[in-house]
């Protein structure tokens, strides 16, 4: 089912009001600026009760106003679930049936969602700490548990970079073996995730881009031949040097690196912008799936203009290949042929000046 409805108040350039949703899907139909991507942030913020588009949230409020919010009904095959998050005085608050509850990840384990952006390319040809970000994204969804354990390791990384700045470097050796503990079971993690997740992807994207040869993503640990925790620890310590010159901890799987590899080469460096376009678009799908087959979930989709620059033949294929989905939201500019896209029972709400209407 999905969500039955959201509501927002001083949210962007949204009119304040409730919008009934309850279809499994839903396209937006409306020129560039007028809220259609503001609305699906709005349900993301339900989702991971935070913004797909900016950290800050006190970008958020409307008319740089001090606060919004935002309610939705949830429903799906096993409970209905009321969630509300509101934002005052710079303070975020998230209720979940009514309970408030401290920590962001309890919300993604009762309403998960994949959203498909333009920004997505940044995870096929952006800064490093993007594809990891990516791959981390994939194992929280289907094992929030992960959360904890990355934030730890950060935590530690954090801490030993301001022992490495300020000192005493008598605490080094202690922060090492916490570090190297931490960070031998990411990168176990993210190797066998990773593993998994290529039996996916790269048949998705064969079946796509009818891509000759297989493009597979490719792990690249910083800790290439760590053995164990005292392995980790004695290579820590023989970098000691360096780290104490640059003020920062230079290895560990906060600088692992992730290719897509074609043939034995780094397919990034020759690939055109659409392939690099269509290799994030199979990404979010494989995420989408991975997930169903890990948890025996559906999950809420939202799809920003991302079919815009795909050709007739591979938005047929892309809409084919995604998988079962408690609920999609579509956003499309008036003059794309949207209406041979949708299904009996597909809501279409027109957006225009933060306004959404039933047509």
């Amino acid at each position: 089912m999905g969500f039955r409805r959201v509501a927002v108040y001083g949210y962007r350039n949204l009119q304040d009001a409730a919008v009934d949703t309850g279809a499994e899907e839903i396209f937006l139909v409306g020129e560039n600026g007028q809220g259609k991507t503001n609305f699906l942030e709005a349900v993301y913020f339900l989702s991971f009760g935070s913004s797909f588009r900016s950290a800050t949230d006190s970008l958020v409020p409307r008319d740089n106003g001090k606060e919004f919010s935002v309610r939705g009904i949830f429903q799906d095959s096993e409970r209905e679930i009321d969630i509300a998050l509101k934002y005052q005085d710079r303070k975020k608050e998230i209720r979940l049936d009514g309970k408030q509850i401290k920590d962001r990840k309890e919300l993604v384990s009762n309403v998960p969602c994949i959203v498909f952006t333009h920004g997505d390319i940044d995870f096929v040809a952006g800064r490093p700490e993007r594809r990891r970000w990516f791959i981390n994204q994939i194992m929280s969804l289907f094992n929030p548990l992960f959360i904890d354990l990355l934030r730890s390791y950060n935590r530690l990384i954090k801490q030993k970079n301001q022992v490495l700045k300020e000192g005493p470097a008598s605490l080094l050796d202690s922060y090492d073996l916490q570090i190297a503990r931490a960070g031998l079971e990411i990168q176990r993690r993210r190797r066998e995730t990773i593993q998994d997740f290529n039996g996916t992807f790269s048949r998705l994207f064969g079946d796509i881009s009818r891509f000759s040869g297989e493009l597979t993503i490719e792990y690249r640990p910083s800790w290439k031949a760590a053995e164990d925790e005292e392995h980790v620890v004695r290579l820590l310590a023989s970098q000691r040097g360096r780290d104490l010159d640059q003020g920062m901890c230079t290895s560990g799987p906060h600088r692992d690196r992730i290719r897509f590899v074609h043939r034995g080469n780094d397919y990034v460096q020759t690939a055109s912008t659409g392939q690099l376009r269509l290799i994030s678009l199979v990404l979010r799908v494989a995420q989408s799936i991975f997930f169903s087959e890990k948890t025996r979930k559906k999950p809420v989709l939202l799809l920003d203009d991302v079919l815009l620059e795909l050709d007739l033949e591979r938005r047929k294929r892309f809409l084919a290949s995604l998988p079962a989905y408690e609920q999609a939201f579509f956003t499309f500019l008036p003059d794309e042929p949207y209406r041979e896209y949708r299904k009996p029972g597909t809501l279409i709400l027109q957006v225009k000046s933060g306004i959404l209407t039933s047509v």
